[in-house]
This record gives C-alpha cells, sequence and structure tokens, in this order.
C-alpha cells in the first residue's frame, strides 16, 4: 500500500513534526510504503527526511493559495500511490487529490485560526474546505475530541467514517526523571512553544505576577516567534526580569522537561497539545487551563485538578506547590505521568491510522 502524505510547510513546527514520526514508523511496515510530499519545499524539515531516510517529494509551491500552474504534477505525481493523505487544507492539492481518483484521507490538525480575524478569501477557503470534506475524503481524522467538535460545527460534518486519533510521540526507553533542585530551591517552571497569540504566553506572565513571593521562581521560556519583544516588553513592565529566561530554540529539550518542577501550557484552544505528553512521558507535571481545547482534555486524563478556571486559581496552585517542598514530583506521580505518556506512542498511532486504510 503505497500513501502519500502531503504537507504544506517544509519547517518543522507541530504537524510536520508528527506527520515526519508518522512516516518513520510507517516505513517499519512491510504493508506501507509512506512518502512525504512537500509543497512549500524549502526549509529544514528535509535535512530530517534525509536524515531518517524518508522518501519526499518537493512541490515547488510559493506563499498562498493560487499556485494553479502545480496543479498538473500534483496530479502525476499523486497518481503513483493508493492513498492521498492530506494533512493540510489547500484548493490546489486538494483538486489534485480529487482529479488523481485515489482515496483520499484527511487530517484535520486544529488550525482553526481562533486568534485572528480571517479575511474574505480565507473565509472563502474555508467553504471550499468544507465543501470538499464533505463530499470526497474516505475517512477524517482528528488528533482530539475537541478538534473534532470544532470541525463539524465549522464544516457541518457528519459523523460517518471520522475517526479521532490522538498525536503520538516517541516516548523515551528507560528515561531517568530525578528531579535536580538548585542550591537555592529555585522553582523552576517551563514553557515551550511558539510565542504567538494563542499560546497565550501572557496568562503566564500574570501568573507569575499575582504570586505572593517571586524570589524564588525562574520561568524558562523555549521557543520563537513574533511576539517576542513584546512579551519581553510586558515582563519588564511588571518588573519581572529576573523571573523570565527566553531561551529561543532548543533542540534538546528533554534535560529540561526532567529539570522542570512543572510545565504551564497556558494556551486557548490549542487542537492537541503535543508538549504536554511529551512533558509527562519525563514526568514533568503539567498546569493548563479549562479553555485549552486538546490541552485540557489532555490533562483533565491524567492530573484532572491541574486544570484552572482563571489566572487566580492557577496562581493559588502554584504558591501552594512551591510551599510544598516538592510534593508534586513525588516518585509515584512521576511514574503515573510517564505510563499515561506511554499510551500516546507514535506506534499506536500508527497503527491507528493502519487500521483506517485498511478499512477503506
Amino acid at each position: 500500500m503505497k500513501v502519500l502524505h502531503v504537507i504544506w510547510s517544509s519547517n518543522i513546527g507541530g504537524i510536520e513534526k508528527v506527520v515526519m514520526h508518522l512516516c518513520k514508523a510507517q516505513q517499519s511496515h512491510s504493508t506501507i510504503e509512506p512518502t512525504l510530499f512537500a509543497a512549500k519545499s524549502e526549509g529544514p524539515l528535509i535535512e530530517q527526511l534525509n536524515h531518517f531516510k524518508i522518501s519526499y517529494v518537493k512541490g515547488g509551491f510559493k506563499s498562498g493559495y493560487t499556485n494553479i500552474s502545480k496543479l498538473s504534477n500534483c496530479v502525476k505525481v499523486f497518481n503513483n500511490f493508493d492513498i492521498i493523505h492530506l494533512h493540510s487544507f489547500n484548493p490546489i492539492l486538494a483538486l489534485a487529490a480529487v482529479l488523481a481518483k485515489k482515496k483520499i484521507v484527511f487530517t484535520e490538525h486544529g488550525n482553526f485560526g481562533f486568534e485572528r480575524k480571517k479575511r474574505f478569501f480565507e473565509k472563502l477557503v474555508k467553504s471550499f474546505q468544507g465543501y470538499f470534506l464533505r463530499n470526497f475524503p474516505k475517512a477524517i481524522l482528528f488528533n482530539s475530541n475537541f478538534t473534532k467538535s470544532v470541525a463539524q460545527n465549522s464544516y457541518r460534518l457528519a459523523d460517518k467514517n471520522t475517526y479521532v486519533v490522538y498525536n503520538g510521540i516517541e516516548v523515551p526507553n528507560n528515561v531517568e526523571t530525578e528531579v535536580k533542585y538548585d542550591l537555592n530551591n529555585t522553582y523552576k517552571i517551563g514553557f515551550v512553544g511558539r510565542l504567538v497569540e494563542v499560546k497565550r504566553i501572557d496568562r503566564l506572565i500574570e501568573v507569575i505576577h499575582q504570586l505572593p513571593d517571586k524570589t524564588k521562581i525562574c520561568v524558562e521560556i523555549i521557543g520563537d516567534g513574533p511576539l517576542k519583544n513584546q512579551l519581553a516588553t510586558k515582563i519588564q513592565q511588571l518588573h519581572l526580569d529576573k523571573q523570565f529566561v527566553f531561551l529561543g530554540y532548543q533542540n534538546n529539550i528533554q534535560a529540561y522537561y526532567s529539570n522542570w518542577d512543572l510545565l504551564i501550557a497556558p494556551s486557548s484552544n490549542e487542537a492537541f497539545g503535543l508538549v504536554a505528553i511529551e512533558a509527562y512521558s519525563y514526568g514533568c507535571p503539567v498546569a493548563v487551563f479549562s479553555d485549552g481545547g486538546g490541552l485540557a482534555e489532555l490533562v483533565n486524563q491524567c492530573e484532572p485538578a491541574q486544570v484552572f478556571a482563571s489566572v487566580e486559581s492557577m496562581c493559588k496552585f502554584l504558591s501552594d506547590c512551591m510551599e510544598s517542598s516538592g510534593q508534586l514530583n513525588e516518585t509515584n506521580r512521576r511514574n503515573h505521568r510517564k505510563a499515561f505518556a506511554s499510551t500516546f506512542s507514535i506506534e499506536k498511532m500508527e497503527d491507528s491510522i493502519k487500521q483506517v486504510y485498511l478499512s477503506l
């Protein structure tokens, strides 16, 4: 069974990372021959695909939706596969999949754009996407029940041939997650993600600002993005310079997960929340807000007491944690998190998707 996974970007974001690891897992099964089609072909993902020896095709697309000149070539490429698995919507790519007359699987990863006002053309594309999803895919996958609910309401989708398949991670083997406290007993909080509006890092800043005692707290922010300067200015205005450290993009974040007392993921309407599962796989506790979408869905299954309705309630929790001398990170609780994360392996995700393929 030859499967073509179609993505838009060649950067290494959440979708690209998941699809790359899915292809890697599928390579180990003789029943599936995966290839990745990257529409926009310049980016660090290509180097990673070469490293893992994953077969790929460069689409050569430009920015935007008007790459009509690429349609014919896409149809020719798509004709070489049994299943076209789309991981984002682009009108030209969707049309090419339809014209190739192959079985189409679509995964909705939850890029709904809650944080910004949509332009007219974007609304038009969303209308096309709804028509496409209602009429052409043999199966539609969602990375969380939250994503499924939003997509069904947005695109008026029926329940037929829809599946929730949680994203998977490469679960670390026999990882030691002993907490290493520094000499000053600083309480270390982590954040991992793009510095964009949907991540709601402003709420994390406000939580720290409201703490009665900030002297022994350090927040390490891993990631980069367009809001970095704005966030840095807000931190400075609130006199929190000593509490926040911007670390930028980090290749090896595993060491941070193992060292943090707590990961705070303050996003609203997050589709899945891979960062929570990654943190849990190293035993690191996670705190989120109740409007966190897929993030809240996951944390509710592992540590429901750490889903908060407000900045004030999370601040109270954090203050209590700092006084409890590491109770949140005692061995049984860390082992519980790691066991929970192990149920989200990339192998389990791969097997669930394979069963969908075989049912078509």
